[in-house]
């Protein structure tokens, strides 16, 4: 997304410090991919794959809501905003639904790179999800693979590693950041007035 401002364009960007700064307040209070095909998916029907980074501390909590997009599709928008005040001012226009997910980047056993967006905190469910979800991330670090897929609410996500295999997986050249701001193109939300959180409220 982009404001215009004295005739220049303003792009909005992700921050990966600001990022993790603003979920640790919250937190508190309570071949390698071609970069234009990095999607968000499900590890499910992805095989083996492998979590890029060495620790769990490595990946990137973000907040997150479900809202629709301009053609009708419902999308996950990133919430990047520093002010508390604010932050909570978007999260009630976004009715409220939001979670916090982790932004977890990962290669399959074919190159594929994809983004995996686990719930890590969600307002009201189990803490089955969360804590699966971290068992299989923590699994599939450092160049170990994995399969992992999605059981039941009372399971959680279900994992289990390669039974040995020498190897290496392929990574884009990309950043974080860089990877983010392709997949999340126009679905950053810094301000009040993101277009979907007018539509959400009935503004446009």
């Amino acid at each position: 997304m982009s404001n215009e401002v004295n005739g220049q364009k303003n792009v909005i960007r992700f921050n990966k410090d600001l990022a993790k700064k603003i979920s640790q307040e919250t937190f508190d209070d309570n071949g390698p991919a071609d970069s234009q095909g990095i999607e968000i998916k499900s590890p499910g029907k992805m095989h083996w794959f492998t979590v890029h980074g060495e620790s769990f501390e490595d990946l990137i909590p973000v907040h997150t809501t479900k809202l629709y997009d301009p053609d009708g599709e419902l999308e996950e928008y990133i919430i990047l905003v520093e002010d508390k005040s604010l932050r909570e001012k978007i999260f009630n226009k976004a009715d409220d639904n939001v979670n916090v997910k982790a932004l977890v980047r990962c290669t399959n056993w074919f190159g594929t790179e994809f983004l995996w967006l686990p719930a890590i905190k969600s307002k009201g469910n189990s803490k089955i999800a969360s804590q699966s979800a971290k068992k299989a991330i923590e699994r599939g670090l450092n160049g170990n693979w994995i399969k992992c897929k999605w059981k039941d609410g009372s399971v959680g996500w279900q994992s289990w590693s390669h039974p040995g295999t020498d190897k290496i997986p392929e990574w884009s050249k990309m950043s974080d950041e860089e990877i983010i701001n392709q997949v999340f193109d126009r679905r950053i939300i810094t301000s009040l007035d993101h277009e979907a959180l007018e539509r959400n409220v009935g503004g446009k």
